[in-house]
């Protein structure tokens, strides 16, 4: 359990880490251009999938439940900041100017930063609340890891089979 832990610590951290730096990178697209945004989101959801990949491919000892738990520690970042954001968003109608402002700033600025390479998503659903676009951004998030961890997983499982019947050929 304890070497699992650390892989899922592992891989949620190198995800988180290459989400950021895309999305460093795509605060200097335009918005405009709808072709690279989407392939920005694309590429996200790509380093996503592929973090889960990697982690399934690198042991079989690894359950569908661990594939679960690294969705949700990939995601659990982002869902503090969001959970807070939507927690103090209620009790705003009682603060200041500025102290809504510094509530911008410190929960909602990472949020929408963390959220800009998924602007394509986000337009999807232009009509609806903020807080809307961006928990469907981390549930497409956490179900991509996911798929991802499940699908390395049946690539190595293939790998051992295949591995296996050449050497019993043999």
């Amino acid at each position: 359990m304890k070497n699992s832990f650390q892989a899922i610590i592992k891989w949620a951290s190198i995800g988180n880490l290459a989400h950021l730096g895309i999305a460093v990178t795509s605060t200097y697209i335009a918005k405009d251009n709808m072709l690279l945004m989407v392939l920005v989101t694309l590429l996200t959801l790509g380093i996503w999938f592929f973090t889960g990949f990697f982690m399934g491919k690198s042991t079989i000892k690894f359950k569908e439940a661990d594939y679960l738990l690294l969705g949700v520690v990939s995601i659990l970042p982002i869902v503090s900041f969001t959970v807070a954001g939507q927690v103090l968003e209620g009790i705003s109608s009682t603060l200041s100017t500025l102290q809504n402002y510094n509530l911008l700033y410190f929960i909602g600025a990472p949020v929408l930063f963390w959220n800009n390479p998924f602007y394509p998503i986000m337009d999807l659903f232009r009509d609806s609340n903020i807080y809307i676009q961006i928990n469907i951004n981390i549930i497409i998030v956490f179900f991509v890891v996911f798929a991802g961890g499940y699908f390395g997983r049946s690539v190595k499982i293939h790998q051992l089979k295949k591995s296996r019947k050449i050497s019993k050929a043999q």
